[in-house]
């Protein structure tokens, strides 16, 4: 038997799609499967591949049967599945087999068509997940970004506040004092000041304020000798605020003109 004359109903044997093409690209068998999904389209035995296939006028640029025959071995493609009017509807992997007769010439090549569809919608979900993905994690960061400047917006502002009120009110409390004569006024005036202490952090305002709980979630990292990669990732915030908040910590903590490394400091403060 021809290896070309193979008969329809052998190649029913696999379920997937099987065609038997010349080395001039006609279309001299395929199996039912093929017939299935090209019932659009009447087949005729000989037909260029390219026009029954593809609904072209020439061969196709994408084509793995010419690879297949030009090179002498098993090529493999992606090819879209067209419809009645020439729309893509779905998408198939093509594996070409060269066939050569008895003296090893190429004489045709036989087609294994896989329907691919679902496995190429299912790509194109998980690549619009991953897009998603990377945005909502950009909007993350960006979010923890701004939500930090607020928040140290705020305790400048307050810090701000204390001291401006603490400014204005002691000289107030001085001159006051100046003006009691009784003990019983100055024990309270006393009294008085201990709460401004309190409520302004005393008179040495240029003492450095506690760190805040953003600073100490990263100095707890940074002294476990996590990187300011790491901990934005632990944290959901940017490179950008961890290091922001580093400074921060290297402020308050009286290294920032000394070559003391954070972590050291951090270790020796524990």
């Amino acid at each position: 038997m021809d290896i070309l004359s193979i008969p329809g109903e052998m190649l029913d044997a696999l379920e997937e799609g099987v065609s038997i093409l010349d080395t001039r690209f006609r279309v001299l068998e395929m199996n039912t499967t093929m017939h299935q999904w090209y019932a659009h389209r009447k087949f005729r035995p000989g037909e260029k591949c390219y026009k029954m296939y593809h609904g072209r006028s020439t061969p196709c640029t994408f084509c793995p049967t010419r690879n297949a025959l030009r090179e002498r071995r098993v090529a493999t493609g992606i090819v879209p599945y067209h419809g009645p009017q020439r729309e893509i509807q779905g998408w198939q992997r093509l594996i070409v087999f060269p066939l050569c007769d008895g003296n090893g010439k190429i004489v045709g090549a036989i087609e294994y068509v896989e329907d691919i569809t679902k496995e190429k919608v299912l790509e194109a979900e998980v690549e619009k997940l991953r897009v998603t993905e990377r945005l909502l994690k950009g909007q993350v960061a960006l979010l923890g970004e701004l939500l930090e400047k607020e928040k140290e917006e705020k305790r400048h502002q307050e810090e701000e506040r204390r001291r401006l009120f603490a400014a204005g009110i002691r000289p107030l409390l001085s001159l006051l004092r100046e003006a009691l004569s009784s003990e019983i006024q100055r024990m309270l005036l006393d009294t008085l000041e201990k709460a401004l202490d309190s409520l302004c952090g005393g008179e040495d305002t240029s003492q450095a304020p506690s760190l805040t709980p953003r600073e100490w979630e990263v100095a707890r990292l940074l002294a476990q000798g996590l990187t300011s990669k790491e901990i934005a990732e632990v944290l959901s915030i940017s490179k950008k605020a961890v290091d922001f908040h580093r400074g921060n910590i290297r402020k308050k903590l009286g290294i920032q003109k000394t070559k003391e490394s954070l972590f050291a400091a951090l270790q020796r403060s524990r």
